[in-house]
């Protein structure tokens, strides 16, 4: 990854994090202002920085001159590594933000996307499973109908995870109903039957996996990187400490 894709990388996290009108910058004559969101009612100029080493002075200088230009009611510098002691002295006194540990690989690898498509097939088998009980649908054959209570579970840990995907506690609740899933309608019963489970039966526990990994990387990125002050008198009720006359 290269400063040019960090930038888009941290548009997918602001996007994830609820800022809307996302814009990256041009990359020449950005004026210290690689993305420009809004959040709250508020403008926000985000410059990134993807470095191997602490982010220093200069990028709060940038970002804070570059939200000027912009007009932007906070300043904010997001990075990949952390800030140096005198860089985080600095945005404290200029007020401007910093977010460090963005994290630089992709929120979709394989596995996720994978686990998508499981569960919008689950939740269409669901839909038409229970479709199939109703005598004004007969038409509708199925080769395995469960019972209820197990359709219940799998329309559950489906619609958790597709419309709950970016979110800590509908991953969890995923991952739980698919844990279920796994031990009730496979696992045991084999278990019961045979006494041993194969490695192919515990397959069915990637599920789970997947989708409890899910909401374990959210609540990391949630609690590690862009963890926005909500009440806190410094950044709730201060502006930009700008300049009187501006843009001259």
């Amino acid at each position: 990854m290269d400063g040019y894709e960090f930038e888009y990388q941290c548009a997918k996290i602001l996007k994830r994090k609820h800022f809307s009108k996302i814009k990256v910058t041009q990359s020449s004559g950005d004026q210290g202002i690689d993305i420009i969101a809004f959040k709250h009612r508020k403008k926000y100029g985000i410059q990134c920085k993807y470095y191997t080493h602490p982010v220093g002075n200069k990028a709060v200088q940038e970002a804070y001159a570059g939200a000027n230009f912009y007009d932007c009611d906070k300043a904010v510098v997001m990075t990949n590594i952390t800030f140096t002691k005198s860089a985080t002295q600095l945005a404290q006194k200029l007020d401007v933000e910093l977010w460090p540990n963005c994290p630089v690989t992709p929120f979709y690898s394989l596995p996720f996307k994978i686990m998508s498509s499981l569960n919008a097939v689950l939740f269409l088998y669901a839909v038409l499973a229970f479709l199939s009980l109703k005598p004004e649908f007969d038409f509708i054959h199925l080769p395995f109908v469960p019972d209820t209570l197990t359709l219940v579970i799998i329309l559950t840990a489906s619609i958790s995870g597709i419309f709950g995907w970016s979110f800590f506690l509908c991953n969890l609740i995923a991952a739980g109903a698919y844990l279920y899933l796994a031990f009730h309608t496979l696992i045991l019963p084999i278990y019961a039957e045979t006494g041993s489970c194969t490695n192919i039966h515990l397959l069915s526990l990637i599920p789970a996996g997947v989708s409890g990994n899910k909401s374990l990387m959210n609540n990391y990125y949630n609690a590690q990187f862009l963890n926005l002050p909500k009440s806190s008198p410094v950044h709730e009720k201060r502006e930009l400490l700008l300049p009187v006359n501006r843009h001259r």
